[in-house]
C-alpha cells in the first residue's frame, strides 16, 4: 500500500441529488498554478472510469479495476500538457454502479494529486467543482453481461452548472497500478466498405436491435458520395423514402481500442453506431441473445469529434446509421496495447510459422490491464482461460508482471465457500469450482516460469484456504462430489457432456472435476516444498489417493477408457481420457489404450481451450504421438486460416458458435504457442 501521495487528497464525489449512481458520468474542474515547469505528475484513483485532460488536450484514461480494499492509482506524467501560470484540469468520471464480470459495484468517488518536484502542487478536496455529465443519457442497457452498460450521448443537451465536490465517503486503500499503462495509438480511420440508404424496422425495440434488422439499400458510393482521405461526404437524394445513410467502414484486421468520429451535419441529427467482428449477416451483428453492441450518438448541428475513453471495443468492422441526407464523416478507433516484445520461434514450416503468429497476435489483443478471454464481447478474466494465455505468454513475450497482477487480482476475489469468483474483480451469479482448482496449478507454473517465490509466499495463505476447502469435501470413496445449487456451474469445455447444464441438488461424482482437484493437490504439494515443507507429503497423499479412485470409480475395462459421470454408461468424451492422462490418474498398463481412445477419434472431441491438456498428456507419453499432435494443429488451426481468420476463434465453429454469439478472438486458442515453445521449436511441416 503506498498512501504518502494522497496525504492531502480527498476521496470527493459530485453532489447530485440521484438515489441510484449508476450508469452515469460526471465532470471535475479545478485550477492550478505552476511556476517553474519541472517534471509533473498526476496520481489518480477513480471508481469505475477516468479520462484527464488538461487546459483542454486529452492526457490519458483507463483506470485499473479493483476492489474496495484494493483501488488501485495510476501515476501519469503531464508535463507535456502543463504550462507556467494558470492551467486547468478537467477530469471525466464514469461510474458503472453494478456488479458485472468485469468489476462491481463501489462506492462511487475520484482522488487525485498532482505532484513537482517532490511538493504537492494540487490535491482533491470539496473545492474542486464537479457536475453530472447531462450529455450521457442513461439507458441501462448492457453491450454484454460481462462487459457493462453501452451508451447514449447528446451532444445538444442544456449543461448543469458546477458546485463544489462532497467527500465520498471511502477508505484510501490505495496501491499503485502493478502493470503499465496501455499504450494509445494516434487516430486510426477506418476504410468504407459499403454504404447506401436504409429504413427502419419500427418493430425494434432497442437500437441495437433497430439497427440489426433495419432495411438497407446498398448504392453505390460514386453515387451520392465523395471520399477523400477516408473521409466521406454524402448528399442522398431528397425525395428518397429512406430514413437515412448507412456506412460499414472496416478496419483491416481484429482491433481493440476506443471510438473516434468527425462528423458534420446541417441540423440535429441521430446516429446509430454498431461494432462487430464479422459481416456474417452483410452488417455488423449489432443485437444477438439480447447483447447490445451498438452506441446512440445525437448529433449537434455543425462540425464535432467526439472521442469515447471509458470503453474500450473489440473489433473489426463499424457500422453507422446516420438519420441525415447530408454531410461528412471519418470514423476510426484509437488502438490501446499493453507494452509487449514478441518473441519469435525457430520454426521452419510456413504454415506453423503463420499459426504461431496467428497465435501471438490473438494473445496480445487479449492483453489489456490484465488477461481478458476476448476483446469483443467479455473482456473478462477467468482463471481457466488465463491459464492457457499466461502459459503462451511465457513463450511469446517472455513477461511476468502482468500475469503476476492478474494472479494477486484473482486471489483477491476469495469467497466465504473458499472458492475464487468466476471473474476477477467483477461480481457474478454462477461459480465454475473446477476453475478454482486450476488457479494453484496457475501460480505454480508462474513460480515455475519466472523464478518468482515471492507470489507464493504472498498467495499461500489464499491457496492453502482454496485447498483445504477441497480437501473437507471428500468423501469416503476419496472423491468429491460436484457442488450443488444454482450457483455452481460444474462447467468443464463447451461440448455436450461437458458444458454443466444441469445445475445439481444431490451427490454425484465427475471424473474432470476430481482430476482437476487432485492435480491442484499436487501442485500445492510442490509450492509447499518451498513455502511450507512439513505439509508437502499430506497434499501429496491426496493427490495419489485422489488418482487411485479416480481410476477405481470411472475407468471402464470393457472400453479401456473412463466415463466423465457416475451415471454415464460408458466413456463419452476425449477430454476426460486426456485429463486423466495428464494427472498421471491412469496405471502404466492402460495408458496406451486410453490414448489409442483418443487418437482413433471414439469419442466426442475436445474444444479448442481443453486441448491444450489433451496434447500435452499425449506428448508427455512420448515421440510416438509427436505426430498426431501436429496434425491436428494443422486441421484445426488451419481450417481457420483458411476461413481468413486473423485472430483464432472461441471454438471451431466460429461467429456461429453459442447462438450466433461466437468471438472470433479468444486467448485461449493460442495453445500451439505453448505447444510449440516447449515441444516443436524444431518442427518441419508434415504437409
Amino acid at each position: 500500500m503506498n498512501q504518502p501521495l494522497f496525504q492531502d487528497a480527498q476521496w470527493i464525489f459530485a453532489d447530485c441529488d440521484t438515489e441510484e449512481i449508476c450508469d452515469l458520468y460526471f465532470e471535475y474542474c479545478t485550477e492550478f498554478e505552476v511556476s517553474d515547469k519541472k517534471k509533473i505528475t498526476l496520481v489518480i484513483c477513480a471508481y469505475s472510469q477516468y479520462a484527464v485532460y488538461i487546459n483542454g488536450m486529452f492526457v490519458n484514461c483507463g483506470q485499473y479495476d479493483g476492489y474496495e480494499d484494493y483501488q488501485v492509482y495510476d501515476t501519469l506524467d503531464i508535463t507535456e500538457y502543463v504550462k507556467e501560470g494558470s492551467n486547468e484540469l478537467y477530469i471525466g468520471q464514469y461510474v458503472c454502479g453494478a456488479d458485472f464480470s468485469t468489476r462491481r459495484k463501489q462506492k462511487p468517488g475520484i482522488i487525485f494529486a498532482m505532484q513537482s518536484d517532490n511538493t504537492t502542487i494540487l490535491s482533491s478536496n470539496c473545492s474542486c467543482l464537479s457536475r453530472v455529465n447531462r450529455h450521457f443519457l442513461s439507458k441501462k442497457e448492457k453491450i454484454s453481461g460481462q462487459l457493462g452498460y453501452n451508451f447514449e450521448y447528446d451532444a445538444t443537451v442544456t449543461e448543469d452548472t458546477y458546485k463544489p465536490s462532497v467527500l465520498a465517503g471511502k477508505e484510501k486503500q490505495l496501491f499503485s497500478r502493478p502493470v503499465e499503462k496501455l499504450l494509445l495509438e494516434p487516430f486510426a480511420a477506418a476504410y468504407l466498405c459499403t454504404q447506401g440508404l436504409f429504413l427502419e424496422n419500427k418493430n425494434a425495440s432497442c437500437k441495437a436491435e433497430r439497427m440489426q434488422t433495419a432495411y438497407l439499400s446498398t448504392c453505390r458510393k460514386e453515387t451520392f458520395c465523395d471520399i477523400q482521405q477516408n473521409k466521406i461526404q454524402w448528399s442522398a437524394p431528397k425525395e428518397t423514402d429512406a430514413d437515412g445513410v448507412y456506412f460499414i467502414f472496416d478496419l483491416q484486421r481484429e482491433c481493440a481500442g476506443l471510438l473516434e468520429f468527425t462528423l458534420d451535419v446541417p441540423e440535429k441529427t441521430e446516429v446509430l453506431i454498431g461494432f462487430g467482428e464479422h459481416l456474417q449477416d452483410l452488417r455488423v451483428r449489432s443485437f444477438v441473445g439480447g447483447r447490445n453492441f451498438c452506441f446512440r450518438y445525437v448529433a449537434k448541428k455543425g462540425t464535432q469529434t467526439f472521442f469515447y475513453p471509458y470503453q474500450r471495443m473489440g473489433l473489426r468492422y463499424l457500422q453507422f446509421h446516420v438519420y441525415s441526407k447530408s454531410g461528412t464523416l471519418q470514423a476510426g478507433i484509437r488502438q490501446q496495447k499493453y507494452p509487449l516484445t514478441k518473441y519469435s520461434m525457430p520454426i521452419t514450416d510456413r504454415l506453423y510459422k503463420y499459426i504461431y503468429e496467428t497465435c501471438v497476435n490473438t494473445l496480445e489483443l487479449c492483453v489489456h490491464e490484465h488477461y481478458e478471454d476476448c476483446p469483443w464481447r467479455e473482456q473478462a478474466l477467468y482463471a481457466m482461460d488465463s491459464r492457457v494465455q499466461m502459459l503462451c505468454g511465457y513463450y511469446a513475450f517472455h513477461e511476468y508482471a502482468l500475469p503476476r497482477a492478474s494472479l494477486v487480482l484473482m486471489a483477491r476475489s476469495l469467497r466465504k465457500d473458499k472458492l475464487l469468483e468466476l471473474c476477477a474483480p467483477g461480481l457474478v451469479s454462477v461459480n465454475i469450482p473446477s476453475f478454482t482448482a486450476v488457479f494453484v496449478r496457475e501460480v505454480l507454473e508462474y513460480v515455475q516460469y519466472s523464478e518468482d517465490w515471492s507470489l507464493a509466499e504472498e498467495l499461500f495463505p489464499v491457496l492453502k484456504t482454496i485447498i483445504e476447502g477441497f480437501a473437507e469435501r471428500i468423501a469416503d470413496n476419496h472423491l468429491i462430489p460436484l457442488y450443488c445449487g444454482q450457483e455452481y456451474w460444474n462447467f468443464y469445455e463447451w461440448t455436450e457432456g461437458m458444458e454443466g447444464r444441469k445445475r445439481h441438488t444431490e451427490q454425484v461424482f465427475e471424473s474432470p472435476f476430481n482430476a482437476f482437484v487432485s492435480d491442484a493437490f499436487l501442485c500445492f504439494a510442490k509450492l509447499c516444498e518451498t513455502v511450507a515443507p512439513d505439509l508437502a507429503e499430506t497434499y501429496r497423499t491426496f493427490h495419489k489417493n485422489m488418482n487411485l479412485a479416480i481410476h477405481a470409480y470411472f475407468f471402464d475395462e470393457q472400453e479401456k477408457a473412463y466415463r466423465t459421470n457416475e451415471n454415464d454408461e460408458k466413456p463419452l468424451h476425449e477430454l476426460t481420457q486426456g485429463l486423466l492422462l495428464y494427472i498421471n490418474a491412469v496405471p502404466e498398463q492402460y495408458k496406451e489404450a486410453v490414448a489409442h481412445s483418443i487418437t482413433s477419434k471414439k469419442f466426442i472431441s475436445c474444444s479448442v481451450s481443453m486441448t491444450i491438456y489433451v496434447y500435452e498428456a499425449l506428448l508427455q507419453l512420448g515421440e510416438t504421438y509427436r505426430a498426431y499432435v501436429l496434425q491436428e494443429i494443422e486441421r484445426i488451426w488451419g481450417k481457420m486460416l483458411l476461413s481468413g481468420a486473423d485472430t483464432f476463434w472461441e471454438t471451431e465453429e466460429g461467429a456461429s458458435a453459442f447462438s450466433d454469439a461466437g468471438s472470433l478472438c479468444h486467448g485461449w486458442s493460442a495453445v500451439p504457442v505453448y505447444l510449440f515453445g516447449k515441444y516443436f521449436t524444431d518442427c518441419e511441416g508434415s504437409l
